[in-house]
């Protein structure tokens, strides 16, 4: 797409994804770091803050911000090559084009308000509970307000994530050149998927390091939860991809059955003017070059993804299990 067909961006790409506020970014990242330190210091529980693992809840909040400041833009980038990657096949004009964009790609403000809204109250409700000393009370109050900016950024972004897959649809409902033998301008879709998928992983990640203790990490129940949640990265992979195999599965069979269909004629022909002892002339070569045909079609791919996408989502997810494991394995063995 050209600088003028670029998406209407939502409220959440436009601040998240803006490098004029990168450096604002950045500076209240670091922020979050160090307030809830200053914090423990001002209700004087500093060496309580390391020592009794007060740092897990109150940095947790910081960590999940921070990792979708840095997420989004990545997320918008994915979605921007997939537009760019599509505009070849869609079988409409450049105008038709870029008014399909922007009307599929248009977020309504009211609904990422509310939804952060909900997502706000609902952390200042469930912040007030992850400290349980009440001598901590600038703590209590910062871990507060922290919890309810991460649960309302979360359904923020979740509401505009939502939302944008209205664009992936209609895009796959408008007539489209395709060609099932080169799956390779579908690929934007599957390395999108990959990176929505290693998103939750990364959510998993930071569950473990912030709220797996020295003694939760050994407990079965925190394992059984892991082991559920593995399989999420997994699912929103392939269903993000969902439209796109149906699609190309649809045209697979078509080719299928078409080809096979002329395989077919050709052999009821061939056998016809055998047995009237009649000149076959190239027939026979004709059918072996439909029988290859078939072959590559029964081949080819309907999922927009290749081996390095999935061998990079299954390490992914194997990794932070694989660290929390080597943690426990060091308590039992040396704690």
């Amino acid at each position: 797409m050209s600088a003028g067909e670029k998406r209407t961006a939502s409220f959440v790409d436009r601040v998240m994804s803006s490098r004029r506020h990168r450096w604002i970014r950045v500076g209240f990242g670091v922020f979050l770091i160090v307030a809830p330190i200053g914090m423990a210091l001002l209700d004087g529980v500093l060496l309580d803050f390391f020592s009794h693992g007060l740092w897990r809840p109150a940095l947790l909040p910081a960590a999940v911000i921070i990792y979708i400041l840095v997420l989004a833009p990545m997320l918008s980038g994915g979605e921007e090559r997939v537009i760019q990657a599509f505009r070849p096949l869609v079988l409409v004009d450049d105008d038709s084009f870029r008014q399909l964009v922007n009307e599929a790609s248009r977020v309504n403000p009211i609904g990422e308000v509310a939804a952060f809204a909900v997502g706000g109250a609902f952390g200042l409700w469930l912040g007030q509970s992850w400290l349980s000393d009440g001598n901590v009370f600038w703590l209590r109050l910062y871990l507060s307000l922290s919890a309810g900016l991460m649960f309302g950024l979360l359904g923020w972004v979740i509401y505009s994530s939502v939302a944008g897959t209205r664009l992936t649809s209609e895009l796959h409902r408008q007539p489209l050149r395709i060609d099932i033998l080169d799956t390779k301008p579908f690929e934007p879709i599957g390395r999108q998927s990959l990176i929505i998928a290693l998103a939750f992983v990364g959510g998993i990640a930071l569950s473990i390091v912030f709220g797996w203790g020295p003694g939760s990490i050994l407990a079965w129940q925190n394992w059984l939860i892991y082991l559920v949640l593995a399989f999420v990265p997994i699912v929103v992979f392939f269903l993000n991809m969902r439209d796109t195999h149906r699609m190309l599965a649809a045209e697979k069979t078509r080719e299928l059955e078409a080809v096979q269909g002329n395989i077919l004629l050709a052999c009821r022909t061939l056998m016809k003017r055998i047995a009237a002892d009649e000149r076959t002339g190239t027939l026979a070569a004709e059918i072996n070059a439909l029988v290859a045909y078939e072959e590559r079609l029964q081949a080819a791919r309907t999922w927009p993804y290749n081996t390095a996408m999935l061998r990079t989502l299954f390490v992914s997810i194997i990794i932070p299990g694989g660290a929390a494991l080597a943690q426990a394995l060091s308590e039992i063995l040396f704690g």
